[in-house]
């Protein structure tokens, strides 16, 4: 029990020294900076303002995770690269989960954990499909 105690003092820790830096290297005032341009090249509507707010929380949470865990980070950035490059070639594609498998590690589980493994790439392609189209409109505007 003190383990788990001690090992979310340090995760608290780390948080607390990352935002620290983020104040110190200006970080915030770059995000306001980006704001302001982004603002000015979509216009200053609602709906422009909830999007750029959106991006530039995706950014932060992305931007946190890198710091905390950059393996898992790097992961998840390869896998967006994955299904960006799937949904450039054809968005209407047939079969992306079926491409996104990894089948070395696929083979190895019971049809159980298979079934489980793809729901859990189907979710995560999602949220990946949804970052993509909001980035793209991001960029289009």
């Amino acid at each position: 029990m003190a383990d788990k105690a001690k090992k979310e003092y340090g995760a608290l820790k780390k948080r607390a020294m990352l935002a620290k830096q983020r104040l110190k290297m200006g970080y915030w005032q770059k995000m306001v900076e980006e704001r302001q341009k982004a603002l000015e090249s979509f216009g200053k509507s609602e709906e422009s303002l909830q999007l750029v707010q959106s991006l530039q929380r995706e950014k932060v949470k992305r931007d946190e995770q890198k710091a905390l865990s950059a393996v898992r980070a790097d992961e998840e950035e390869v896998f967006y690269a994955k299904v960006c490059s799937i949904l450039e070639e054809d968005e209407n594609t047939t079969n992306p989960i079926g491409r996104l498998i990894d089948r070395g590690r696929f083979d190895q589980l019971d049809e159980n954990n298979k079934q489980l493994y793809i729901l859990r790439l189907a979710e995560k392609f999602r949220q990946m499909r949804d970052r993509y189209y909001r980035e793209r409109a991001g960029k289009a505007e």
